[in-house]
C-alpha cells in the first residue's frame, strides 16, 4: 500500500524532503518508523522516538494524534512543538483594514475591541535577523484555529467574538505576521481571551519558523527552542 508523509520544520534536515508517498507493507506507525530508519538513519528513529533535547515529536495520522494502526492512503505527518483562524500563504494583511472589518461586525452589546499584534524582530539574541521562513501543515492548523477559536468563546461569556490571522510566507523584519482580535461586551473576557488565543496559536497549531540571522539559520520550534538547521543534534 502507499501512504503519503508530511515532514516539517528540523525533521527536514534528515530526510532532505518536506513530503514524500513510499510503498509500505506496514500496518503500524510503528512498524513504519524501523522502516523509515533504514532510510534515514537511527539518529532520525531516536529523535522520532525521544525527541531533540527537550523537543518532543508528534506523530500525527490523517491529522489526528495517538493513531498507531495505518492504512493505505493515509497521511502520516511528524511534527515538532510549533512555535505559533485564517492562514494567509504567500500574501499579507492589510493591518488597519483587517481592523476595520472587524469593528464593523459589532453588534449593538460589544462595547471593547483588543488586538494583539505579532510583527518579525529585527534582533534576537543580539544577533541581526534577515529573515524568518513560516511553514504551515495548513490542514491541521486551519482546524486548529477553529477549535481554539471555539473554546476561547465557550470559555468567556463577555466575548462576542474573536479572529485570528496568520501570514505563511517568507517575511522580513518589521513585517506583520500575527494579528488575534477579540470584541466584548467589556474589556476584561476580551483582554483575557487574546492573551489565551496567542498561547494556544503559539504552543497548539501547525506552524514552524527557520530564523536566517547573521550567525546561521535556526529552527524555532516549541516556543522559543532554537535548533541550528542541518546540526540535527544540537540546539541553542
Amino acid at each position: 500500500m502507499k501512504v503519503r508523509l508530511r515532514y516539517f520544520s528540523f525533521i527536514q534536515d534528515f530526510t532532505n524532503k518536506s513530503f514524500e508517498e513510499i510503498e509500505t507493507e506496514c500496518k503500524t506507525v510503528d512498524c513504519l518508523l524501523g522502516q523509515l530508519s533504514s532510510l534515514y538513519g537511527e539518529e532520525f528513529l531516536k529523535v522520532i522516538k525521544n525527541g531533540l533535547g527537550s523537543v518532543r515529536i508528534t506523530i500525527l495520522v490523517n491529522g489526528k494524534a495517538n493513531v498507531n494502526n495505518i492504512n493505505d492512503g493515509d497521511e502520516i505527518a511528524f511534527l515538532p512543538p510549533p512555535s505559533g483562524g485564517e492562514l494567509y500563504v504567500s500574501k499579507r494583511f492589510d493591518l488597519l483594514e483587517e481592523i476595520k472589518k472587524f469593528r464593523e461586525k459589532a453588534p449593538p452589546e460589544a462595547g471593547s475591541l483588543v488586538i494583539y499584534l505579532g510583527f518579525v524582530k529585527g534582533i534576537v539574541e543580539n544577533h541581526k535577523v534577515y529573515e524568518l521562513k513560516y511553514e504551515a501543515y495548513e490542514e491541521y492548523t486551519r482546524r486548529r484555529f477553529k477549535e481554539i477559536i471555539d473554546e476561547v468563546k465557550k470559555k468567556y461569556n463577555d466575548l462576542v467574538d474573536l479572529q485570528i490571522i496568520h501570514v505563511i510566507d517568507n517575511m522580513k523584519p518589521g513585517e506583520d505576521v500575527l494579528l488575534i482580535m477579540a470584541l466584548g461586551k467589556g474589556r476584561k473576557d476580551a483582554i483575557h481571551a487574546v492573551e489565551e488565543t496567542l498561547e494556544l496559536v503559539k504552543h497548539t497549531t501547525g506552524i514552524w519558523k527557520l530564523e536566517i540571522r547573521d550567525d546561521g539559520e535556526f529552527w524555532v520550534v516549541a516556543g522559543n527552542t532554537r535548533v541550528r538547521r542541518n546540526e540535527k543534534g544540537s540546539s541553542t
